[in-house]
């Protein structure tokens, strides 16, 4: 017979994410007069969220072993700039895409291969590769300026289209995530590597695999960029680390990864940054350091309610077992 639901294995780290995303929502529908719940504004806040919801699930395999990938904006950009540029040259617009996903693929390869065979922390390669890569792709777009999508691929840049194809994209990832092993072998590895290692699991194999992984979302992130605003820009990418990783850690993923590092916290996370923004927009504050410092202030509290709640699970344990 199949046990019931269990309340008390709920751990309030887990419902920190659902409590700050509700409280959020209430809290700007209430301030902006109810305009956050109208369709139009869903729709943005949809829209807005799916890049970095992308781009962030990728990004999670890398964190749910205790490592970080910073490289995702500029991932996106060089992804975005070359596969639009070579579309533009052969004149075959759908080249575009897997040219895009090749790129972000390769770039993510080449971190893990770093990190895993070089043992170069994946913090120090992350700040490296986003400013020595960031040059190169200012460097191709003085060459070749701003580019527009094919007009053979201007579908792509259909709203309905976007939104259908990110959801797909998005079934295909919590699944690998959460019902595959490298989504199991991740978290084992950020709950303890050295554990991991003993028990059989293939430890450098699965940092390259979730780098390449994470490089290759960005390879799909700059497709999506590109179809929201109809080509490339000076600022493709910009700062897409710093949302990524603030949806994470929004969300409640502990740095360490492990059992913290759970798919609808990446969601969560990314729409309450979203929320904020938009919000506050429509409140009339659109300024970048009043959000900025909105979601720098509610990050610590998050994060500090997470540490705070999975000591107090260790320490529990540990008493069990001294018991």
């Amino acid at each position: 017979m199949k046990k019931g639901f269990d309340l008390k294995k709920l751990r309030l780290s887990d419902l920190v994410p659902f409590i700050a995303f509700v409280v959020l929502l209430v809290f700007f529908a209430v301030a902006t007069g109810g305009k956050m719940f109208s369709s139009y504004s869903l729709q943005k806040l949809i829209e807005q969220s799916i890049l970095t919801i992308i781009a962030a699930s990728g990004v999670l395999f890398v964190v749910a072993q205790g490592s970080i990938d910073l490289t995702v904006g500029v991932n996106v950009a060089l992804s975005g700039v070359v596969g639009l540029h070579v579309a533009q040259v052969t004149g075959i617009g759908w080249l575009m895409i897997p040219v895009s996903l090749a790129v972000g693929l390769l770039m993510g390869l080449l971190n893990g291969v770093i990190v895993a065979k070089c043992h170069v922390p994946s913090f120090t390669l992350s700040i490296a590769m986003l400013i020595g890569v960031r040059g190169i792709v200012n460097y191709i777009q003085t060459i070749v300026g701003v580019e527009y999508v094919p007009a053979s691929m201007t579908f792509i840049t259909a709203s309905g289209v976007r939104i259908a194809a990110f959801f797909v994209l998005l079934l295909v990832m919590i699944y690998i995530f959460e019902f595959t092993r490298v989504g199991r072998y991740s978290r084992a590895i950020g709950e303890n590597e050295t554990t991991a290692r003993f028990v059989g699991i293939p430890v450098d194999k699965m940092k390259i695999l979730v780098f390449a992984l994470s490089g290759l979302m960005a390879g799909f992130g700059s497709v999506f960029s590109i179809a929201a605003v109809g080509g490339t820009t000076q600022t493709m990418g910009s700062f897409l680390e710093m949302q990524v990783a603030m949806a994470i850690f929004f969300g409640g993923v502990l740095v360490t990864g492990g059992s913290s590092a759970k798919f609808y916290k990446v969601i969560l996370g990314s729409l309450s940054i979203t929320i904020i923004v938009y919000g506050l927009s429509l409140m009339g504050m659109s300024e970048s350091h009043i959000s900025q410092s909105v979601e720098g202030i509610l990050l610590l509290l998050i994060l500090f309610i997470t540490i705070l709640t999975n000591r107090q699970k260790k320490l529990k344990t540990e008493h069990k077992e001294e018991a």
